[in-house]
């Protein structure tokens, strides 16, 4: 089966599942703990349950289209990782983000449809970027980069939104920025490990970040657009430094980009 069929049996199997969403009711459950002295509830919704099984669908799908690639190393399983979060954390981005779309039909199915383009290019370039001799290994590599960063900023506002607490929103987006780092900084299968040592720093420095974001009572956006800034400037370095190419010339354009972000941010921050 060529590359591009399997693709797109993952794809039709994805959306497949995204219209059974709209097609069936499951009810939601509260689950109450103590944490820390004090009560917190989590709901398990419908939607998150979809959001999870569509993610493994997804995962499931491109791994198999990945090992499929004869340049992958099979001694290297953390590094084989990165090529499947990206399309596992798109289409969980999805599912939460979809019922926007839902007052409309017209929309609904614009919603769908380029959630179908967007995935099936994502896992292609994943695709494309095993192997740095490919032809398409550049335009895919900075495709990536901005769905990474475009699903990062998606997921920063629906953390933020919720207005939860700090020990919850925190862990929310570390746990999301740390896995959204391995595949931005995705290197070569020998330097895997440096590679989850600097997405665990960058979790980190997510984690600190939104925690300390959640005593400045800011709007959802103007939020995600603050992480936004924190998490490019700690995944640039991050990956300049894997590369050896992190010069006084790529600090003074990472200090630009910072200077041209804050003065964007506090512009149009309201």
């Amino acid at each position: 089966m060529l590359i591009y069929e399997r693709i797109s049996l993952v794809v039709s199997f994805t959306l497949l599942g995204l219209v059974v969403y709209f097609l069936i009711q499951l009810p939601n459950r509260a689950i109450e703990l103590m944490l820390l002295g004090s009560p917190l509830t989590l709901v398990v919704s419908e939607r998150w349950l979809m959001a999870l099984l569509l993610g493994g669908l997804v995962a499931t799908g491109t791994s198999t289209i990945i090992h499929a690639h004869s340049c992958l190393p099979r001694w290297v399983s953390g590094y084989s990782l990165a090529f499947w979060l990206l399309p596992t954390l798109l289409i969980i981005l999805v599912v939460l983000l979809i019922p926007i779309f839902a007052f409309s039909l017209l929309w609904w199915v614009v919603a769908i449809a380029t959630t179908g383009t967007l995935l099936w290019f994502t896992i292609l370039g994943e695709y494309h970027t095993i192997d740095p001799r490919d032809r398409w290994y550049g335009l895919s590599h900075f495709w990536l980069n901005l769905v990474g960063y475009g699903v990062a900023f998606g997921f920063f506002v629906v953390i933020y939104q919720t207005r939860a607490r700090g020990l919850l929103s925190a862990t929310g987006v570390l746990l999301v920025s740390g896995l959204l780092a391995l595949p931005l900084l995705r290197a070569g299968p020998d330097r895997a490990g440096r590679t989850w040592l600097f997405a665990a720093v960058t979790a980190l420095v997510m984690g600190q970040s939104t925690w300390a974001l959640n005593y400045w009572r800011i709007p959802p956006l103007t939020a995600a657009f603050w992480l936004l800034l924190i998490f490019y400037l700690s995944v640039g370095m991050a990956q300049q430094h894997l590369l050896g190419r992190l010069t006084r010339r790529a600090l003074i354009e990472f200090a630009t980009v910072t200077l041209v972000g804050l003065l964007a941010i506090l512009w149009f921050a309201p």
